[in-house]
């Protein structure tokens, strides 16, 4: 039986021990202030808190390819005969690049297969999920790496935020669009699209922008699948989340649903500290 591995960035926020028991390895973002860098894997949500509320600004980096490259060796070492890598997507950062270069720079580039999700946090939760079960399975590598494809181009991404301040300081929404929002004192309502954050709506209300997820699921949801699968994601908003979850399961059939609690500093410094969201693929 092929031994496979599964490497992923640290804005994936599975448990820590759901890390230890299926033995996924991370790479680690960082959040920065001023010549202050800090290992997102190293700190608390805290931190972020704590610096915003003194007024600090923060930014974030990727890992180094260097990062990578050890975690790749050390695996091999181990005598896995396949890595499989899933990290945040290219267009939100420099992280798939830095994995890139790691595998180029092995001496059997080959062992390592690289995907572009399109995707971020609790989407890749959600992919490198599915990922696992198919290696427990002993699927076949390339039939792994087909159906996975599959997943990605197939998948979607949707979050609502409590303002837009955080993502206006990130730079991840346009400065119009989010200046337009901050003054209108709205709940941003946040697609993935072709894997960069994109505007979709926005609601004076938290149970409006629900509303807006949910049509926003109908209407770009495949309706010949077989198989929907979901994962529903809590940042500091258990109320709504646990609505969205509810609304999905009684609207949508054959559906294999799982609940993320937990959203971490990195995307704390770009998406500030509420909201919900929901990501889906089918088969």
């Amino acid at each position: 039986m092929k031994k496979y591995a599964i490497v992923t960035d640290s804005t994936t926020y599975l448990t820590e021990e759901q890390f230890t028991e299926l033995n996924i390895k991370r790479g680690s973002l960082n959040i920065i202030e001023g010549n202050d860098t800090f290992r997102e894997l190293d700190v608390e949500n805290s931190l972020v808190y704590e610096k915003f509320d003194q007024g600090k600004r923060l930014t974030t980096s990727q890992p180094s390819p260097g990062d990578f490259l050890a975690i790749y060796e050390d695996l091999l070492k181990e005598d896995y005969d396949k890595i499989f890598v899933l990290v945040i997507s290219e267009k939100l950062s420099g992280t798939y690049q830095s994995a890139k270069i790691a595998l180029n720079m092995l001496d059997e580039p080959g062992k390592v297969h690289l995907f572009d999700s399109k995707l971020a946090a609790y989407g890749n939760e959600m992919l490198i999920l599915m990922l696992n079960d198919m290696i427990n399975q002993n699927v076949e590598y390339d039939d792994i790496i087909k159906k996975m494809d599959g997943y990605i181009a197939n998948s979607e991404l949707i979050m609502t935020s409590e303002d837009l301040v955080s993502m206006i300081r990130s730079g991840r929404l346009s400065k119009t669009k989010a200046l337009i929002g901050t003054v209108l004192r709205i709940k941003p309502v946040v697609k993935m699209e072709n894997g960069k954050l994109d505007l979709l709506t926005s609601s004076r209300t938290r149970a409006k922008a629900l509303e807006h997820v949910m049509q926003f699921m109908k209407d770009r949801m495949k309706q010949d699948y077989n198989k929907l699968y979901v994962r529903v994601c809590n940042h500091n908003s258990i109320e709504f989340a646990t609505k969205l979850k509810e609304e999905i399961e009684r609207v949508y059939k054959n559906v294999e649903l799982t609940f993320s609690n937990y959203i971490g500093p990195v995307f704390n410094v770009h998406v500030g500290p509420k909201g919900f969201g929901v990501s889906w693929t089918t088969e």
